[in-house]
Protein backbone atom coordinates (compact mmCIF):
# COMPACT_ATOMS: atom_id res chain seq x y z
CA UNK A 1 0.00 0.00 0.00
CA UNK A 2 1.02 3.13 -0.78
CA UNK A 3 1.98 5.95 1.77
CA UNK A 4 -0.46 9.37 1.08
CA UNK A 5 2.46 11.84 0.37
CA UNK A 6 1.66 15.06 3.01
CA UNK A 7 3.72 17.96 2.22
CA UNK A 8 4.74 19.28 5.79
CA UNK A 9 5.08 22.96 4.21
CA UNK A 10 2.44 23.03 3.06
CA UNK A 11 0.38 22.15 6.41
CA UNK A 12 2.89 24.66 8.54
CA UNK A 13 2.10 27.40 6.16
CA UNK A 14 -1.86 26.90 6.81
CA UNK A 15 -1.51 26.73 10.60
CA UNK A 16 0.45 29.97 10.10
CA UNK A 17 -2.03 31.94 8.82
CA UNK A 18 -4.41 30.47 11.57
CA UNK A 19 -1.89 31.48 13.83
CA UNK A 20 -1.77 35.16 12.29
CA UNK A 21 -5.97 35.33 12.56
CA UNK A 22 -5.48 33.70 16.07
CA UNK A 23 -8.36 36.40 16.85
CA UNK A 24 -10.79 35.56 14.76
CA UNK A 25 -11.00 31.49 15.88
CA UNK A 26 -12.72 31.81 18.64
CA UNK A 27 -15.77 33.86 16.84
CA UNK A 28 -16.09 31.45 14.26
CA UNK A 29 -15.96 28.68 16.61
CA UNK A 30 -18.88 29.74 18.43
CA UNK A 31 -20.75 30.71 15.89
CA UNK A 32 -20.15 27.36 14.49
CA UNK A 33 -21.46 25.77 17.64
CA UNK A 34 -24.69 28.19 17.52
CA UNK A 35 -25.75 27.11 14.31
CA UNK A 36 -25.07 23.68 15.14
CA UNK A 37 -27.68 24.16 18.22
CA UNK A 38 -29.84 26.12 16.35
CA UNK A 39 -31.03 23.47 13.61
CA UNK A 40 -32.13 20.95 16.05
CA UNK A 41 -33.75 23.61 18.56
CA UNK A 42 -35.99 24.50 15.38
CA UNK A 43 -36.60 20.87 14.84
CA UNK A 44 -37.31 20.25 18.58
CA UNK A 45 -39.64 23.76 18.74
CA UNK A 46 -41.83 22.94 15.94
CA UNK A 47 -42.25 19.60 16.91
CA UNK A 48 -43.08 20.93 20.96
CA UNK A 49 -45.39 23.46 19.15
CA UNK A 50 -47.52 20.61 17.34
CA UNK A 51 -47.56 18.55 20.44
CA UNK A 52 -48.87 21.23 22.19
CA UNK A 53 -51.32 21.94 20.16
CA UNK A 54 -52.33 18.52 19.77
CA UNK A 55 -52.82 18.09 23.19
CA UNK A 56 -53.17 20.80 25.71
CA UNK A 57 -54.70 23.13 23.29
CA UNK A 58 -57.47 20.65 21.64
CA UNK A 59 -57.86 19.26 25.23
CA UNK A 60 -58.20 22.52 26.39
CA UNK A 61 -60.90 23.51 23.82
CA UNK A 62 -62.68 20.07 24.78
CA UNK A 63 -62.52 21.16 28.48
CA UNK A 64 -64.25 24.39 27.59
CA UNK A 65 -66.55 22.65 25.57
CA UNK A 66 -67.90 20.27 28.23
CA UNK A 67 -68.14 23.15 30.79
CA UNK A 68 -70.64 24.97 28.51
CA UNK A 69 -72.38 21.53 27.64
CA UNK A 70 -72.26 21.04 31.54
CA UNK A 71 -74.01 24.80 32.18
CA UNK A 72 -76.52 24.28 29.44
CA UNK A 73 -78.04 21.30 30.99
CA UNK A 74 -78.01 23.17 34.61
CA UNK A 75 -79.38 26.29 32.94
CA UNK A 76 -82.42 23.64 31.29
CA UNK A 77 -82.86 22.09 34.47
CA UNK A 78 -83.36 25.73 36.44
CA UNK A 79 -85.47 26.70 33.18
CA UNK A 80 -87.45 23.55 33.73
CA UNK A 81 -88.38 23.74 37.56
CA UNK A 82 -89.11 27.32 36.79
CA UNK A 83 -91.49 26.27 34.05
CA UNK A 84 -93.55 23.40 35.96
CA UNK A 85 -93.34 25.92 39.16
CA UNK A 86 -95.01 28.30 37.17
CA UNK A 87 -97.42 25.98 35.45
CA UNK A 88 -98.53 24.70 39.00
CA UNK A 89 -99.28 28.36 40.08
CA UNK A 90 -101.58 28.66 36.82
CA UNK A 91 -103.07 25.36 37.81
CA UNK A 92 -103.64 26.83 41.24
CA UNK A 93 -105.08 30.18 40.07
CA UNK A 94 -107.82 28.14 38.08
CA UNK A 95 -108.48 26.38 40.51
CA UNK A 96 -109.20 29.57 43.22
CA UNK A 97 -110.79 30.63 40.64
CA UNK A 98 -113.06 27.59 40.25
CA UNK A 99 -113.23 27.31 44.21
CA UNK A 100 -114.61 31.35 44.40
CA UNK A 101 -117.88 30.35 42.86
CA UNK A 102 -118.48 26.97 44.10
CA UNK A 103 -120.74 28.38 47.30
CA UNK A 104 -123.39 26.76 48.81
CA UNK A 105 -126.57 27.62 48.09
CA UNK A 106 -129.60 29.28 50.31
CA UNK A 107 -131.91 26.69 48.72
CA UNK A 108 -130.65 23.98 46.03
CA UNK A 109 -134.27 23.38 44.12
CA UNK A 110 -134.52 26.95 43.33
CA UNK A 111 -131.83 27.09 40.52
CA UNK A 112 -130.23 24.32 37.57
CA UNK A 113 -130.68 23.59 34.39
CA UNK A 114 -133.63 21.45 35.53
CA UNK A 115 -135.22 23.74 37.50
CA UNK A 116 -138.83 25.20 36.20
CA UNK A 117 -140.44 25.29 39.14
CA UNK A 118 -143.31 28.26 38.81
CA UNK A 119 -145.18 27.38 42.53
CA UNK A 120 -144.99 30.57 44.11
CA UNK A 121 -144.40 28.43 47.76
CA UNK A 122 -140.81 27.67 46.40
CA UNK A 123 -139.67 30.94 45.97
CA UNK A 124 -141.63 31.94 49.55
CA UNK A 125 -139.31 29.47 50.94
CA UNK A 126 -136.28 30.89 49.52
CA UNK A 127 -136.95 34.26 51.30
CA UNK A 128 -137.86 32.22 54.53
CA UNK A 129 -134.18 30.68 54.17
CA UNK A 130 -132.97 34.39 53.35
CA UNK A 131 -134.08 35.69 56.06
CA UNK A 132 -132.98 32.79 58.24
CA UNK A 133 -129.02 32.58 57.47
CA UNK A 134 -129.59 36.91 58.03
CA UNK A 135 -130.55 35.99 61.81
CA UNK A 136 -127.61 33.73 61.80
CA UNK A 137 -125.06 35.70 60.66
CA UNK A 138 -126.32 38.43 63.45
CA UNK A 139 -126.53 35.73 66.02
CA UNK A 140 -122.51 34.85 64.80
CA UNK A 141 -121.55 37.83 65.25
CA UNK A 142 -123.14 38.24 68.55
CA UNK A 143 -125.44 40.99 67.50
CA UNK A 144 -127.74 43.33 69.46
CA UNK A 145 -129.74 46.68 69.20
CA UNK A 146 -129.51 49.67 71.56
CA UNK A 147 -132.08 50.36 74.16
CA UNK A 148 -135.90 50.92 72.93
CA UNK A 149 -137.73 53.38 74.21
CA UNK A 150 -140.40 51.35 75.80
CA UNK A 151 -137.44 50.12 78.63
CA UNK A 152 -136.17 53.84 78.74
CA UNK A 153 -139.75 54.76 79.08
CA UNK A 154 -140.36 51.63 81.97
CA UNK A 155 -137.29 52.84 83.69
CA UNK A 156 -137.88 56.46 84.40
CA UNK A 157 -141.25 55.74 85.52
CA UNK A 158 -139.81 53.54 88.85
CA UNK A 159 -137.63 56.90 89.12
CA UNK A 160 -137.95 59.32 91.99
CA UNK A 161 -139.99 62.55 91.26
CA UNK A 162 -142.08 60.13 88.31
CA UNK A 163 -144.85 62.31 88.49
CA UNK A 164 -143.00 65.44 87.53
CA UNK A 165 -142.88 63.08 83.79
CA UNK A 166 -145.18 62.95 81.10
CA UNK A 167 -145.91 60.32 78.89
CA UNK A 168 -143.55 59.34 76.15
CA UNK A 169 -146.48 59.82 73.92
CA UNK A 170 -146.15 62.05 70.49
CA UNK A 171 -142.18 63.29 70.47
CA UNK A 172 -140.62 60.83 68.92
CA UNK A 173 -142.30 58.25 66.34
CA UNK A 174 -141.16 54.31 67.08
CA UNK A 175 -137.73 53.74 65.78
CA UNK A 176 -137.97 51.16 62.84
CA UNK A 177 -137.01 48.08 65.42
CA UNK A 178 -138.03 50.45 68.94
CA UNK A 179 -134.55 50.83 69.30
CA UNK A 180 -133.35 54.51 68.04
CA UNK A 181 -135.29 57.57 68.17
CA UNK A 182 -135.59 58.07 64.21
CA UNK A 183 -138.49 60.22 64.01
CA UNK A 184 -137.47 63.01 66.21
CA UNK A 185 -136.66 66.52 65.78
CA UNK A 186 -136.25 67.93 68.93
CA UNK A 187 -133.51 67.69 72.18
CA UNK A 188 -132.84 63.59 73.09
CA UNK A 189 -133.05 64.95 76.75
CA UNK A 190 -137.06 65.68 76.24
CA UNK A 191 -136.37 69.60 75.85
CA UNK A 192 -137.19 71.96 73.25
CA UNK A 193 -139.35 71.19 70.03
CA UNK A 194 -143.12 71.04 70.29
CA UNK A 195 -143.64 69.28 73.74
CA UNK A 196 -140.89 71.93 75.38
CA UNK A 197 -138.29 70.58 78.45
CA UNK A 198 -139.86 67.69 80.20
CA UNK A 199 -141.36 66.29 77.65
CA UNK A 200 -140.50 63.51 75.19
CA UNK A 201 -139.02 60.81 76.96
CA UNK A 202 -139.39 62.34 80.17
CA UNK A 203 -135.65 62.92 81.23
CA UNK A 204 -136.02 66.48 83.62
CA UNK A 205 -133.38 65.33 86.17
CA UNK A 206 -129.40 64.70 86.12
CA UNK A 207 -130.81 60.72 87.83
CA UNK A 208 -132.99 60.54 84.61
CA UNK A 209 -129.61 60.82 82.80
CA UNK A 210 -127.97 58.47 84.98
CA UNK A 211 -130.85 55.85 84.41
CA UNK A 212 -130.68 56.44 80.64
CA UNK A 213 -126.86 56.10 80.16
CA UNK A 214 -126.99 52.67 82.54
CA UNK A 215 -129.55 51.14 80.53
CA UNK A 216 -127.48 52.14 77.35
CA UNK A 217 -124.43 50.94 78.81
CA UNK A 218 -125.41 47.36 80.30
CA UNK A 219 -126.74 46.92 76.72
CA UNK A 220 -123.82 47.80 75.17
CA UNK A 221 -121.51 45.63 77.70
CA UNK A 222 -124.06 42.60 76.39
CA UNK A 223 -123.42 42.46 72.95
CA UNK A 224 -120.51 42.66 70.59
CA UNK A 225 -121.47 44.66 68.15
CA UNK A 226 -124.85 47.15 67.22
CA UNK A 227 -126.60 45.34 64.49
CA UNK A 228 -130.21 44.15 63.39
CA UNK A 229 -131.98 42.53 60.23
CA UNK A 230 -133.58 46.66 59.58
CA UNK A 231 -129.34 47.22 58.64
CA UNK A 232 -129.06 44.49 56.07
CA UNK A 233 -130.33 44.69 52.76
CA UNK A 234 -133.13 42.10 51.86
CA UNK A 235 -134.36 41.06 55.05
CA UNK A 236 -137.68 43.37 55.19
CA UNK A 237 -137.70 42.53 51.10
CA UNK A 238 -137.91 39.42 51.48
CA UNK A 239 -140.65 39.63 54.65
CA UNK A 240 -142.70 41.87 52.31
CA UNK A 241 -142.24 39.81 49.06
CA UNK A 242 -144.81 38.77 46.91
CA UNK A 243 -145.47 37.00 43.60
CA UNK A 244 -145.62 38.80 40.10
CA UNK A 245 -144.79 36.28 37.97
CA UNK A 246 -142.09 33.47 37.47
CA UNK A 247 -139.48 35.35 35.76
CA UNK A 248 -139.44 38.17 38.16
CA UNK A 249 -139.37 35.49 40.89
CA UNK A 250 -136.17 33.75 39.73
CA UNK A 251 -134.91 36.97 38.86
CA UNK A 252 -135.25 37.97 42.98
CA UNK A 253 -133.96 34.53 43.76
CA UNK A 254 -130.61 34.59 41.92
CA UNK A 255 -129.99 38.14 43.17
CA UNK A 256 -130.38 37.75 46.46
CA UNK A 257 -128.57 34.89 46.47
CA UNK A 258 -125.70 37.03 45.47
CA UNK A 259 -126.50 39.39 47.55
CA UNK A 260 -126.30 37.21 50.64
CA UNK A 261 -123.12 35.91 49.73
CA UNK A 262 -121.45 39.81 49.81
CA UNK A 263 -123.61 40.46 52.91
CA UNK A 264 -121.76 37.08 54.41
CA UNK A 265 -118.30 38.23 53.50
CA UNK A 266 -119.33 41.72 55.69
CA UNK A 267 -120.29 39.77 58.32
CA UNK A 268 -117.60 37.46 58.30
CA UNK A 269 -114.83 40.67 58.60
CA UNK A 270 -116.66 41.94 61.73
CA UNK A 271 -116.40 38.68 63.20
CA UNK A 272 -112.62 38.64 62.71
CA UNK A 273 -112.43 42.24 63.61
CA UNK A 274 -114.13 41.50 66.74
CA UNK A 275 -112.77 38.49 67.65
CA UNK A 276 -111.39 38.10 71.16
CA UNK A 277 -113.35 41.56 72.30
CA UNK A 278 -115.34 40.99 75.12
CA UNK A 279 -118.39 43.57 74.39
CA UNK A 280 -119.28 46.69 72.09
CA UNK A 281 -117.34 49.21 74.52
CA UNK A 282 -113.85 47.28 73.77
CA UNK A 283 -114.83 46.26 70.26
CA UNK A 284 -113.09 47.74 67.41
CA UNK A 285 -116.18 47.44 65.45
CA UNK A 286 -119.55 49.07 67.22
CA UNK A 287 -121.96 49.21 65.07
CA UNK A 288 -122.87 47.98 61.19
CA UNK A 289 -125.29 50.66 60.46
CA UNK A 290 -126.03 49.33 57.15
CA UNK A 291 -125.31 46.89 54.53
CA UNK A 292 -126.64 47.75 50.73
CA UNK A 293 -126.89 48.11 46.88
CA UNK A 294 -128.11 51.08 46.33
CA UNK A 295 -126.91 54.58 47.02
CA UNK A 296 -130.13 56.58 46.53
CA UNK A 297 -131.51 55.19 50.09
CA UNK A 298 -128.59 55.08 51.82
CA UNK A 299 -127.45 58.76 51.43
CA UNK A 300 -130.63 61.18 50.07
CA UNK A 301 -132.88 59.06 51.92
CA UNK A 302 -131.33 57.62 55.03
CA UNK A 303 -128.10 59.65 54.69
CA UNK A 304 -125.47 60.65 56.28
CA UNK A 305 -127.65 62.55 58.40
CA UNK A 306 -128.38 59.27 59.78
CA UNK A 307 -132.53 59.51 59.68
CA UNK A 308 -134.11 55.97 58.76
CA UNK A 309 -136.12 55.84 55.70
CA UNK A 310 -137.98 52.78 54.61
CA UNK A 311 -135.92 50.64 51.67
CA UNK A 312 -137.95 50.47 48.66
CA UNK A 313 -138.55 47.22 47.21
CA UNK A 314 -138.00 48.60 43.55
CA UNK A 315 -134.53 49.91 44.35
CA UNK A 316 -133.20 47.87 47.14
CA UNK A 317 -132.31 44.82 45.06
CA UNK A 318 -128.40 43.74 44.39
CA UNK A 319 -127.73 43.95 40.25
CA UNK A 320 -124.97 43.08 37.79
CA UNK A 321 -122.85 46.37 37.05
CA UNK A 322 -122.75 46.49 32.93
CA UNK A 323 -121.72 49.97 33.10
CA UNK A 324 -121.72 53.11 34.47
CA UNK A 325 -125.20 53.33 35.05
CA UNK A 326 -125.55 50.30 37.16
CA UNK A 327 -122.64 51.78 38.99
CA UNK A 328 -123.07 53.38 42.85
CA UNK A 329 -119.31 54.70 41.74
CA UNK A 330 -117.36 54.52 38.42
CA UNK A 331 -114.83 51.93 39.22
CA UNK A 332 -111.06 52.90 39.90
CA UNK A 333 -110.66 48.96 38.53
CA UNK A 334 -112.28 49.31 35.38
CA UNK A 335 -114.26 45.92 35.92
CA UNK A 336 -117.96 45.14 34.52
CA UNK A 337 -120.05 42.33 34.31
CA UNK A 338 -119.32 40.95 30.79
CA UNK A 339 -121.73 40.30 28.29
CA UNK A 340 -123.44 38.30 27.15
CA UNK A 341 -123.81 35.60 29.90
CA UNK A 342 -124.04 33.13 27.75
CA UNK A 343 -119.94 31.82 27.11
CA UNK A 344 -117.63 30.96 30.79
CA UNK A 345 -115.94 33.26 29.95
CA UNK A 346 -115.11 36.64 31.52
CA UNK A 347 -116.54 38.07 35.02
CA UNK A 348 -119.92 39.09 36.79
CA UNK A 349 -119.24 42.25 38.98
CA UNK A 350 -121.85 43.39 41.97
CA UNK A 351 -120.97 46.98 43.85
CA UNK A 352 -122.37 47.59 47.15
CA UNK A 353 -122.14 49.32 49.68
CA UNK A 354 -121.38 49.03 53.69
CA UNK A 355 -121.03 51.25 56.17
CA UNK A 356 -119.79 50.64 60.31
CA UNK A 357 -119.29 53.08 63.40
CA UNK A 358 -115.93 51.82 64.23
CA UNK A 359 -112.58 52.50 66.45
CA UNK A 360 -110.82 55.67 64.83
CA UNK A 361 -107.63 53.58 65.14
CA UNK A 362 -109.09 50.71 63.44
CA UNK A 363 -110.06 52.15 59.91
CA UNK A 364 -107.08 50.41 57.90
CA UNK A 365 -107.22 47.14 59.80
CA UNK A 366 -111.00 46.83 58.93
CA UNK A 367 -110.06 47.94 55.08
CA UNK A 368 -107.84 45.04 55.09
CA UNK A 369 -109.78 42.87 56.43
CA UNK A 370 -112.99 43.41 54.12
CA UNK A 371 -110.08 42.43 51.08
CA UNK A 372 -108.68 39.40 52.89
CA UNK A 373 -109.74 35.79 51.23
CA UNK A 374 -112.45 34.14 53.86
CA UNK A 375 -113.42 30.42 53.68
CA UNK A 376 -116.78 28.86 52.77
CA UNK A 377 -118.11 25.18 52.56
CA UNK A 378 -119.20 23.52 49.04
CA UNK A 379 -121.18 20.42 48.82
CA UNK A 380 -122.13 20.99 45.30
CA UNK A 381 -124.15 23.05 43.85
CA UNK A 382 -126.87 20.44 44.01
CA UNK A 383 -126.30 19.81 47.58
CA UNK A 384 -125.22 16.17 47.04
CA UNK A 385 -121.22 16.06 47.55
CA UNK A 386 -119.11 15.56 50.32
CA UNK A 387 -118.49 19.10 52.37
CA UNK A 388 -115.13 20.65 51.20
CA UNK A 389 -114.04 24.45 52.66
CA UNK A 390 -112.44 26.46 50.06
CA UNK A 391 -111.36 30.00 50.17
CA UNK A 392 -112.38 33.06 48.35
CA UNK A 393 -110.72 36.61 48.02
CA UNK A 394 -113.65 38.41 45.63
CA UNK A 395 -114.23 42.10 47.78
CA UNK A 396 -112.21 45.11 46.27
CA UNK A 397 -112.39 48.58 47.41
CA UNK A 398 -113.65 51.17 45.20
CA UNK A 399 -114.46 54.57 47.91
CA UNK A 400 -114.19 55.31 51.16
CA UNK A 401 -115.61 58.27 53.36
CA UNK A 402 -114.48 58.60 56.80
CA UNK A 403 -116.59 61.25 58.95
CA UNK A 404 -116.79 62.34 62.64
CA UNK A 405 -119.48 60.84 65.16
CA UNK A 406 -121.81 62.53 67.03
CA UNK A 407 -122.44 60.72 70.13
CA UNK A 408 -125.84 63.10 70.76
CA UNK A 409 -127.02 63.61 67.50
CA UNK A 410 -130.66 60.99 67.33
CA UNK A 411 -128.94 58.58 65.44
CA UNK A 412 -126.39 58.00 68.13
CA UNK A 413 -127.97 59.04 71.58
CA UNK A 414 -128.91 55.54 72.39
CA UNK A 415 -125.46 54.14 71.48
CA UNK A 416 -122.61 53.51 73.60
CA UNK A 417 -119.22 52.93 71.69
CA UNK A 418 -116.67 53.43 74.52
CA UNK A 419 -114.53 56.14 75.70
CA UNK A 420 -112.39 56.04 72.26
CA UNK A 421 -112.63 58.00 69.77
CA UNK A 422 -115.27 56.61 66.72
CA UNK A 423 -115.81 57.52 63.55
CA UNK A 424 -118.52 56.37 60.53
CA UNK A 425 -116.53 54.34 57.84
CA UNK A 426 -118.37 54.35 54.98
CA UNK A 427 -117.21 52.15 52.16
CA UNK A 428 -117.97 51.49 48.37
CA UNK A 429 -116.72 48.13 47.16
CA UNK A 430 -117.12 46.12 43.95
CA UNK A 431 -117.73 41.99 44.61
CA UNK A 432 -116.34 39.77 41.18
CA UNK A 433 -117.48 36.26 40.30
CA UNK A 434 -115.15 34.68 37.87
CA UNK A 435 -117.47 32.98 35.39
CA UNK A 436 -117.11 29.32 35.00
CA UNK A 437 -119.01 26.82 33.04
CA UNK A 438 -120.33 24.93 36.60
CA UNK A 439 -121.28 28.40 37.51
CA UNK A 440 -122.79 29.94 34.59
CA UNK A 441 -124.93 26.60 34.74
CA UNK A 442 -126.90 27.35 37.67
CA UNK A 443 -127.66 30.66 36.95
CA UNK A 444 -131.20 31.15 35.89
CA UNK A 445 -132.01 31.63 32.03
CA UNK A 446 -134.33 34.58 33.33
CA UNK A 447 -131.22 36.85 34.18
CA UNK A 448 -129.22 35.87 31.44
CA UNK A 449 -132.16 36.87 28.90
CA UNK A 450 -132.59 40.00 30.94
CA UNK A 451 -129.26 40.89 30.80
CA UNK A 452 -128.79 39.70 26.89
CA UNK A 453 -131.89 42.56 26.75
CA UNK A 454 -129.46 45.16 28.21
CA UNK A 455 -126.57 44.46 26.09
CA UNK A 456 -129.27 44.33 22.70
CA UNK A 457 -130.50 47.97 23.76
CA UNK A 458 -127.64 49.14 24.37
CA UNK A 459 -126.32 47.90 20.98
Amino acid sequence: MKAPNVNIKDILKRLSFLKNHLALLVPILIAVVALLLLIPTRILGGRLRATVEEQSLRTGKTVDSLIRDVNSAAEAEVMRAEIEARAEDVNAIEALIAQAVQRDLLRYDVFGPDTNETSRLLFERFGQSYRAAIDRLLENVNAGICPARSEIQAALKTAPRSALRTGMGGAYGEGAYGGAPYGGGMDPYGGGGMMGRGQGLGIVTETDKKIVEQICLDRAKAFRVYASPVEVAGYAYWNDWTFENKDKAYQDCWYWQVGYWIIEDVFTSIEQMNQGAESIVSAPVKRLMSVDFTLKKNRAMRGRRGGFARRSKETENPTYVTGTKDALTTPCTGRFTTLPMVEPTGIDVVQFDVKVVIDATQVMPFMEQICTAKPHKFRGFYGDQPEQTYEHNQIGLLETNVSQVERDSYSHYFYRYGDKPVVELDLICEYVFPRTPAFLEIIPKQVKDELQGEEESEG
